[in-house]
This record gives C-alpha cells, sequence and structure tokens, in this order.
C-alpha cells in the first residue's frame, strides 16, 4: 500500500495527533507502516521516515516484529476492534507493556488499512505486581514452611523423572530441548493478541521446568512396547495412551499432602494432555481447542518436533526441513494455528537448539 493511500485526514487533525501522548499509527495488510504520529515514532526512538512506508520487519526487534504480523493478520481477518496487552522495546532498550487498540478502518466501504493506538500501562501493571507481591508476603512464616515442603518434594519426584528416562540414554538431551524450545516458542506466542496476558515471565519459567515431566507415567510402560522398532498393535497402543493418565495420578499422588502450587498444577496438566489435539481426536479425554492447557498445547509441538528430527526404534530421523513441513501439514487439526504460527517465525532458533545438543 502507497503512503498516499493513507492521507486522508486533515492536517488540523494530524496536528492534534502529533500532541497527544498516545502512540497512533497506520497498518497495511502487507504488514507496512503508513503514518505514525510523534509519540509513536518517539517510542520507537526512530525519525517517521524510517518508519512510514517500511515493513514491519524492517522497524522492530524480533520476536516482537513477528508477533505484531500475526496481531495484523488477526486483526484484518476478524474485522473487527483488538484490543491486547503486549510487551514491546522502546527506545532505550526497556521493556514496556502497553494496551494496543487496532481498529479495522474502511474507505469507500472498503477495508484498506488498520487504525493502532497504544498506552503505556507499565506503571500500572508493576504496581499491580507489587499489590500482588504484598498480598503474598502475609504470613511469610508460613508460605516459607509450605515453600520447603515444595521444594523437598519437587526434589522427590524430579528423581521419578530420571527414573523415567533411563531407559533412554538420548532423554536427559531431549529433556534439555525440550525446556528450551518450550521457553523460546513461548516467548515469541507472548506477543501474540490472543494470549499474552496469560504468557507471562512467571508462566515460561514455570513451563520450562514443568515440560519435564511430560513423560513421568512412561515409567509404567513395559520396556518391549516403548521401544519395539516395529509398528505397535491396537492394544500396544492403548497401553502407551496410559501413560498420559498415569504421569497426572503420579504428579497428584506425590502432591496430595500440600497445597497446589501453579508449578505442579502445570505439570500435572502438561503430563495428562500433552497428546490432545486442537481438533479434539486427542487422547486421553478429546479436548478439543483451548479447553487444552495452553501449557500441554506448547509442550506438543514443541515435542513432536524434537521426536521428528530424532531416531526412533520406530522411524528414521528427518531433517528440520522435512520436520516443519509435518507440523504445517497438522495445523488447525493437531495444533492450534496461533501456536503453529508462534512456532514457524522462531523455526531457526528451534532448528539450532536440536542441532547444538542432537541424539
Amino acid at each position: 500500500m502507497t503512503r498516499t493511500a493513507f492521507l486522508h485526514t486533515p492536517s488540523a487533525l494530524e496536528a492534534v495527533m502529533d500532541h497527544i501522548p498516545t502512540q497512533i499509527w497506520e497498518m497495511s495488510y502487507e504488514c507496512t507502516y503508513g503514518r505514525v504520529n510523534a509519540a509513536y515514532a518517539s517510542f520507537l526512538g526512530k525519525p517517521r521516515e524510517e518508519i512510514e512506508c517500511q515493513p514491519i520487519e524492517s522497524v522492530l526487534p524480533q520476536p516482537e516484529a513477528a508477533a505484531a504480523i500475526a496481531m495484523t493478520r488477526n486483526a484484518f481477518e476478524r474485522k473487527t476492534t483488538l484490543e491486547s496487552d503486549v510487551w514491546r522495546t522502546d527506545a532505550n532498550g526497556r521493556h514496556r507493556l502497553l494496551r494496543v487498540t487496532i481498529t479495522p478502518t474502511a474507505l469507500e466501504g472498503v477495508l484498506s488499512f488498520l487504525s493502532c493506538s497504544a498506552i503505556d500501562i507499565t506503571e500500572r501493571w508493576e504496581h499491580e505486581q507489587e499489590m500482588i507481591r504484598c498480598r503474598e508476603s502475609i504470613d511469610e512464616q508460613t508460605a516459607q514452611k509450605v515453600g520447603e515442603s515444595a521444594d523437598a518434594l519437587w526434589g522427590a519426584v524430579s528423581s521419578l523423572v530420571h527414573l523415567a528416562e533411563t531407559q533412554d540414554p538420548n532423554s536427559s538431551l531431549h529433556l534439555k530441548r525440550l525446556s528450551e524450545s518450550c521457553r523460546v516458542v513461548a516467548s515469541v506466542l507472548s506477543f501474540n493478541s490472543v494470549y499474552s496476558q496469560s504468557l507471562t515471565y512467571d508462566f515460561i519459567h514455570m513451563l520450562q521446568q514443568a515440560c519435564l515431566f511430560h513423560d513421568i507415567g512412561k515409567a509404567s510402560i513395559p520396556d518391549s512396547i516403548l521401544l519395539k522398532p516395529g509398528k505397535l498393535t491396537r492394544e500396544e497402543f492403548d497401553e502407551v495412551k496410559k501413560h498420559t493418565s498415569i504421569g497426572a495420578e503420579t504428579l497428584a499422588q506425590a502432591y496430595e499432602n500440600l497445597p497446589k502450587g501453579a508449578i505442579f498444577q502445570m505439570a500435572m496438566d502438561i503430563a495428562l494432555s500433552h497428546h490432545e489435539r486442537w481438533d479434539g481426536k486427542g487422547y486421553p479425554n478429546g479436548l478439543k481447542g483451548d479447553e487444552i492447557p495452553l501449557s500441554a498445547q506448547i509442550v506438543a509441538i514443541c515435542d513432536v518436533y524434537d521426536a521428528l528430527r530424532s531416531i526412533r526404534p520406530y522411524k528414521p530421523a528427518l531433517p528440520h526441513q522435512d520436520s516443519m513441513l509435518e507440523l504445517r501439514r497438522e495445523c488447525g487439526t493437531q495444533f492450534n494455528p496461533a501456536l503453529c504460527d508462534a512456532f514457524y517465525h522462531c523455526a531457526e532458533e528451534i532448528r539450532h537448539i536440536y542441532d547444538s545438543s542432537a541424539d
């Protein structure tokens, strides 16, 4: 879209736009900037001529650019005003939380571009976080005792993970790759307008640890099935599927005498639901769409990629490009489309994680 296509607002209004603190910009379907006001240019620390008529990826750093592109396409497809809180990097390299509003705008009855605005709510968010920390600090002695018990139990359950993974000498590398891949994908997805509020720093940090327990239930599955070189029978596959429920039950029983901490709840969600599918055809409960915990969705796509790249008793390893093609085929069926987009945007980083610690 050319710059002239955006120039339809009277100059008086443009002058007003340049004297308000709200950041304002226009965006085309091709993800190219139209006009931007002074507040937006100042936030990015760039002159307007380096922003206007330029593609998003040449203005914003990654992964912010990838998330902004996904947000733009989403707004055009929905054709309705969207509002979300997203983290962006300002001219001084600081991460700021912006409340972004995107409104599809029509010219002569045709949807032509997006009118976008943002206000900085970082201080408000920090105040809210401080209030939360103050509430959590009440009865600190009791909280400390519970924490010590939870830490001890976490160490005990971690030994179960080690026991479950000793069946495969390459599993420690798999877990390391899975943890890093989940961090990268969740970080990119955190800029997505749909999930940005859920994917906090604490969530991503817990995900890196909780994902290590995803296959803990396989400790109860016979080696003769897990390491079988050929195709499993229906009865054998039914036995393998039990590892999801067994894993969640193992964690629940280990933690039944302590308050349910967020990380243990996440670990149980992942163990139970990382084989559910976006289309509802997974197991064990046939969950569909966002009925599946977000943590389990992220682990699922990262785990499948790692499995495709790895040698298994029943299959050879696939190269990166072939593995990505397999994931694309399952977009919208096995995997959440928004999650697929995030995975594609960080594909090279995922490739590097695997190649640097391959089996």
